[in-house]
């Protein structure tokens, strides 16, 4: 679970930085629009969910 954990907040880490360069074009430019279709804060927070479902699990894990 560990090693899953640090491949999610790998992924998280990416995804932030794409969104910084999606933001680094212009409102209306046609890269941004087509990566803006890409639905990252949705994707975001997928992984947001899954960072802390494991986080959750990891502390029950080691709780017992």
């Amino acid at each position: 679970m560990v090693e899953e954990r640090r491949k999610v907040e790998l992924v998280r880490h990416r995804l932030e930085d794409f969104q910084r360069l999606v933001g680094t074009y212009p409102e209306g430019h046609d890269t941004r629009v087509l990566l803006e279709n890409l639905n990252l804060d949705r994707a975001l927070g997928a992984v947001e969910e899954d960072i802390r479902d494991l986080v959750e699990r990891l502390v029950h894990t080691c709780g017992t």
